[in-house]
């Protein structure tokens, strides 16, 4: 037997207090959104790091299907192989694969996905069930080489597309417009026995937007040889608070070898031995934002007399 009996006025009690805080919650307003920032007029207050533009990869597609995939790569052949490396710019890329057998359930075909580094493991895998007679695999990731592996056995032939997602690879403001790659100066070494070669060689870097980007942490490297790294310093100098690194629009800045020059952005990799950028074989500047992904690369062509070549 209940020992505790409810009064009428309680129960209508309790119902108009949980009807009040239901209408309540209802009426709270949202919060409004942000209020667009004003204009810039002059390269002294950069934006916030979530102002500007979105950060995205660099490859701009002119030829794509009407869902936004275009063709990379297509390799083709009968046994295995390891195909040349290709660049992803998108962070969705895709695999479409057909397969012909005279015996499809004693066939073997095998793709293993490799990101074009050293040591690396496969970001994918791909297996003929022998049941069908192609199909089509998705990455989700990009922003950089790779290349696939092809196990293939009992078949007649098989083709391999790999395509990648327009829609998610527009171009970035912020892009890599010079590689100065033939240097002048030459620096002695003298009690020390250092000596820099082209120390004046540099890359140069331009927003062509009309908005500020910020470029805090972004990086700056050499992909031909791997080395060296230049990574962009996440905030600017201030007396009050440290603001983050932004470049404005419509404004370019260099990276040079070993030298400094604050007119062009201060910014040097002082690479001790120098000579960054190959003077007889081409090498390939490339450009990632703060999460890694390849915003921009370019590289440059040498003539053959010596001279110097239209990139210069």
């Amino acid at each position: 037997m209940n020992k505790y009996k409810w009064h009428p006025f309680t129960v209508v009690g309790l119902a108009v207090l949980l009807a009040s805080l239901v209408v309540g919650c209802g009426l709270v307003p949202s919060s409004p959104s942000p209020p667009e920032p004003a204009p810039v007029s002059a390269p002294s207050q950069p934006p916030t790091e979530t102002g500007g533009q979105p950060e995205s990869p660099s490859r701009a597609y002119e030829i794509a299907d009407e869902q936004g995939w275009t063709t990379v790569e297509t390799f083709a052949g009968e046994g295995g192989q390891v195909t040349p490396s290709f660049h992803i710019s998108g962070r969705e890329w895709r695999i479409t694969w057909t397969a012909g057998a005279e015996y499809p359930e004693y066939a073997v075909l095998d793709i293993f996905v490799y990101p074009d580094d050293l040591c690396s493991l496969p970001v994918e895998r791909i297996l003929y069930s022998g049941d069908g007679s192609g199909g089509t695999a998705y990455v989700y990731e990009g922003g950089r080489a790779y290349y696939l592996k092809v196990i293939a056995a009992g078949l007649l032939s098989w083709t391999i597309e790999v395509e990648d997602y327009a829609a998610k690879a527009s171009v970035c403001p912020v892009q890599i417009t010079r590689v100065h790659y033939r240097g002048a100066d030459y620096i002695e070494g003298g009690e020390t026995g250092f000596e820099m070669v082209e120390a004046d060689e540099y890359v140069e870097i331009k927003n062509r937007g009309d908005s500020w980007q910020v470029i805090a942490g972004w990086t700056l490297k050499n992909m031909t040889k791997g080395i060296p790294t230049f990574i962009f310093p996440i905030h600017l100098p201030s007396d009050v608070v440290p603001r983050p690194w932004a470049l404005p629009p419509h404004h370019s800045i260099r990276v040079y070898t070993g030298e400094v020059h604050p007119e062009s952005g201060g910014f040097c990799f002082h690479y001790c031995p120098g000579n960054i950028w190959d003077n007889e074989v081409p090498d390939v500047a490339v450009l990632y934002n703060s999460r890694g992904e390849e915003v921009s690369r370019k590289s440059y062509t040498i003539p053959s007399d010596g001279g110097t070549s239209a990139d210069e």
